[in-house]
């Protein structure tokens, strides 16, 4: 993760490294992202950039860490619109992201294609544990729980589960192709409604 002093930073320089970094990451695969593409962008100096970050692993934790907070509060914004109800939310948090999240979608692609993308996602994901569990929380503060049948953290974490990663793919989908937009959204509602009330007739 950035150090202390990285998050001391003023806002407009914090987030001159913030696209500088996005920038880099979203155009080649994890191997070939260069720091001194990014500290030029960001003008800042090589002697800087390791008072902020040890490597380009807490850059991009920094940058997942920033993708979480973003979309922690788009899904919030979502959510009070459709009065905290998960399925309409999701529906509407879908919309949002076809049309916000293109750089999103292009650093995940290039995470993907690069040649040790597992390596480098479970070094970043043990970095960012507490981001994990914050999102999680925020993402259940905003959902209205009471017709659930079961309401306890466990079952909304594989819930929540299962509605990202139908998420991811239907974002997936929609960048290599755009045209499908409302077969998307369409799909995905069917699915949210298989999980919301299932498709058997009489309950297990």
């Amino acid at each position: 993760m950035p150090t202390e002093r990285f998050y001391n930073l003023p806002l407009e320089k914090k987030k001159a490294i913030r696209e500088a970094a996005m920038g880099e990451f979203t155009k080649v695969p994890f191997e070939k992202v260069s720091i001194n593409k990014m500290i030029q962008k960001a003008g800042i100096s090589r002697g800087s950039f390791y008072t902020y970050f040890q490597d380009k692993f807490d850059v991009l934790a920094f940058l997942f860490e920033d993708c979480a907070e973003k979309m922690l509060e788009s899904w919030a914004e979502c959510a009070e619109k459709c009065g905290g109800n998960l399925w309409k939310t999701s529906e509407d948090f879908l919309n949002y992201s076809i049309t916000n999240t293109k750089e999103h979608m292009l650093l995940m692609k290039n995470l993907i294609d690069s040649e040790k993308v597992f390596g480098e996602i479970y070094k970043v994901r043990q970095s960012c544990d507490s981001i994990q569990c914050a999102f999680l929380e925020g993402l259940h503060r905003t959902i209205d729980k009471r017709d659930f049948r079961d309401q306890s953290m466990d079952t909304f974490e594989n819930l929540i589960s299962m509605i990202f990663l139908e998420l991811t793919y239907c974002m997936n989908w929609n960048y290599h192709q755009p045209e499908d937009t409302e077969k998307i959204k369409k799909v995905f509602q069917k699915k949210l409604e298989i999980l919301q009330y299932g498709v058997c007739r009489r309950q297990l």
